[in-house]
């Protein structure tokens, strides 16, 4: 009984910790979803793809500097930033993804790691813009009725 026992522990402890989400999440962001898409898009700059709910956003390829990548067939290793805003209403989270990508065989790209060092000054830097955005709103000008 005593093996049963902590073979179900072993086994709840494997399940709880595989179900961990990378990157840095913003909690409860003060802004609507539109205004959060454009100050995302400010931050991580013209997104290379949008998910059609416009929730999702990746940025351009960089590499290890942060410069845009020119030639991609000269790179190695090439990193890009995956923004997803969470939540049905308001207030949003905001998880910001720095991942990975290292050249294969094939001449492909394929998923290397994601890297959390890279992602906590984007998201520190999304967070002051969304606080100043908020702060510079006009609420009169910005209230609408219908």
């Amino acid at each position: 009984m005593n093996k049963l026992s902590l073979l179900f522990v072993f086994l709840m402890t494997v399940l709880l910790s595989s179900c961990r989400t990378g990157g840095v999440i913003l909690r409860e962001t003060p802004l609507n979803l539109s205004e959060t898409r454009r100050v995302v898009m400010s931050v991580i700059g013209e997104p290379r793809t949008v998910s059609q709910n416009g929730r999702e956003m990746t940025s351009r390829f960089y590499d290890k500097k942060g410069s845009n990548i020119e030639k991609m067939d000269m790179a190695k290793e090439r990193f890009y930033t995956h923004v997803t805003i969470l939540g049905d209403r308001r207030p949003y989270d905001v998880q910001v993804q720095v991942l990975v990508e290292g050249r294969n065989e094939d001449g492909g790209f394929d998923l290397l790691d994601r890297d959390d060092e890279r992602a906590a000054p984007i998201a520190e830097k999304l967070r002051q813009t969304l606080n100043q955005s908020r702060d510079s709103r006009n609420v009169i000008d910005d209230f609408r009725s219908f």
